[in-house]
């Protein structure tokens, strides 16, 4: 016990550092489900579209209340302290952070900012940092979903694959059917060649959730690494479906549909991906692909010259 309570205090003095320059008046709750599908697909690249918190995790330790904190004032004629007329409001978070900065009061540990503040580095390249908050984190709370499986998406970035899939599967014995951390161990495996292992997670996923748009689109990412374009086609589609912002799954479509020599529909695919992706150099050679396929020469050469271009070649 005294051991989990010098790490409560240690990452209530590592939240207090990273928020306690900010503006007081950052108030309100920050949802980060908000990052649909999670990071961001570079539509060139074959990495699966991970699932960042959007985790419909169990209840865990929320935020402390917001508190009013009520001046006290003497009063020469009376010789007693009263209460002021007019209390002052001050956001518990902010006043909680800077008490545990000074080390004057023991607050409840506020894992909505570390988790922000953890998302934040992350976003800004500083993936150790983020690695570093989540996992303190977790040393205090180590039934906390969210923070788990955003430690294995980052875990994974960093290049520590098992690892990553380590911490999934912590995630998984939490909560067996959460199907976001399914999708995001199946995309995983799927890229990392563990193919059987990707489609059982992912088929799981979608029996749960049979309308998951990053399920159907980590499946057809399988289905192509398998050689299997006509299969990938099915499942890209489905996922454009439920998602038209999926780049990446319209940039696979055009790779698909070019391998069964589907030329309009791929030229379609690859010119709507680079429409959602303006900087995709692949999806602008695809495109000249295509054209070239259909014997327009002229107009390709346009399209190598842009991809080029964005390449800085």
């Amino acid at each position: 016990m005294r051991r989990r309570d010098r790490r409560a205090r240690r990452l209530r003095r590592r939240m207090a550092n990273e928020l306690a320059n900010r503006s007081p008046n950052v108030t309100g709750n920050h949802h980060e489900n908000e990052i649909d599908g999670g990071t961001e697909l570079d539509a060139g690249r074959e990495t699966p579209p991970l699932v960042v918190d959007e985790l419909r995790e169990r209840p865990v330790a929320t935020d402390a209340a917001e508190t009013t904190d009520t001046e006290l004032v003497a009063l020469p004629s009376l010789g007693e302290a009263v209460a002021a007329p007019a209390p002052v409001e001050k956001p518990a978070r902010w006043s909680a952070m800077r008490a545990a900065a000074r080390g004057t009061v023991e607050q409840p540990m506020d894992e909505e900012l570390l988790c922000r503040a953890a998302r934040e580095a992350a976003e800004a390249g500083d993936l150790k940092r983020a690695a570093r908050i989540y996992g303190e984190l977790l040393d205090v709370n180590p039934s906390h979903l969210r923070a788990r499986n955003n430690l294995a998406l980052i875990l994974d970035q960093m290049g520590e694959r098992e690892a990553a899939l380590a911490e999934l599967d912590r995630c998984l014995r939490l909560d067996p059917s959460n199907v976001h951390v399914l999708v995001n161990r199946g995309g995983i495996m799927g890229a990392h060649g563990r193919h059987v292992d990707a489609e059982r997670d992912l088929n799981a996923a979608l029996k749960i959730d049979p309308g998951n748009a990053e399920a159907h689109y980590n499946l057809g990412l399988v289905t192509i690494r398998r050689g299997l374009w006509g299969a990938a086609v099915t499942s890209l589609k489905r996922a454009i479906e439920l998602d038209s912002s999926l780049a990446g799954a319209y940039f696979y479509l055009g790779e698909a549909l070019n391998h069964i020599d589907d030329l309009p529909g791929a030229l379609q695919a690859y010119q709507q991906a680079a429409e959602l992706q303006p900087t995709n150099a692949q999806a602008f050679y695809g495109i000249g692909i295509i054209l070239d396929r259909m014997n327009r020469p002229e107009d390709a050469a346009q399209m190598y010259r842009r991809s080029r271009e964005l390449t800085g070649r």
